[in-house]
């Protein structure tokens, strides 16, 4: 069987609140860099800092119904926020789809925590945490928050209690809310809510689009501000799909997708 990824933290350690808030910002050019542990031939490993996580070169996606992207090169580090800005149609969606693991690419090389795409793709998709995506990640609109959030708990041996859940909601600002329904739920929240159930596995990555659907600018950064804080709190790295050029300019770094004629 192969090696449990370090980074995955026991069930106790898992439910603690930090000591440090998510919503305690740690300024981006104060990072210090550390080492970190990827996977390697199914061995985990000690890497050196500064050593991308993820790294693209060349990378293509041609499909029956036109190129969504091409020419991609891209060194994402561990820790980081990744802005993917493009205009609706420029084919964010399908490259951070591609280097989640989730879609597979035609030209060019990938390279996710050590792991090569797309001969270990199951891998990266264990490793990766998606948010707010159409179709790949819905809930029911049905279910109450509270028991969504144990349900992904347990998907993972981990069985919190009621008040660890809660615990658990307060911390992404949304222990309020916890006995109500999806459906009765803002759209703000809806989003807090994806990142909230992607981060229960502890992932190396998280990979969220589309925060600035039916929001306000000012919701839009609020939620760009959580992700940076998560991401520079936590040293996860996050990649974040966005429309607005104010949104990108937040991130560590950002690629710009040019719209291409189908």
């Amino acid at each position: 069987m192969e090696e449990e990824l370090s980074g995955r933290m026991d069930a106790q350690d898992a439910l603690n609140i930090p000591k440090a808030p998510i919503a305690a910002a740690v300024p981006a050019g104060g990072k210090k860099e550390k080492a970190h542990r990827i996977v390697r031939g199914g061995k985990i490993e000690s890497v050196p800092a500064g050593q991308p996580i993820i790294s693209a070169r060349g990378l293509e996606l041609k499909n029956l119904i036109g190129n969504p992207y091409s020419g991609i090169d891209l060194d994402v580090h561990q820790g980081e926020v990744v802005a993917i800005r493009g205009r609706n149609g420029s084919g964010k969606s399908a490259l951070l789809l591609t280097l989640a693991g989730r879609m597979r690419f035609t030209k060019g090389s990938l390279d996710v925590l050590g792991y090569k795409l797309p001969l270990h793709i199951n891998a990266v998709q264990r490793r990766t945490g998606m948010a707010h995506f159409d179709g790949l990640n819905d809930v029911d609109d049905s279910q109450r928050i509270d028991r969504l959030i144990a349900a992904e708990f347990d998907l993972y041996n981990r069985h919190p209690s009621k008040d660890e859940v809660i615990a658990y909601l307060d911390e992404w600002d949304l222990g309020d809310i916890a006995r109500m329904r999806v459906a009765d739920i803002t759209e703000e929240r809806l989003v807090m809510l994806y990142v909230a159930l992607a981060w229960v596995g502890h992932p190396h990555i998280i990979v969220v689009d589309d925060i600035e659907s039916q929001l306000t600018k000012t919701q839009s950064t609020q939620i760009m501000q959580k992700l940076i804080d998560l991401a520079h709190n936590r040293n996860v790295t996050v990649l974040v799909g966005v429309l607005e050029r104010d949104l990108a300019a937040m991130a560590d770094s950002a690629l710009y997708m040019e719209k291409k004629g189908r």
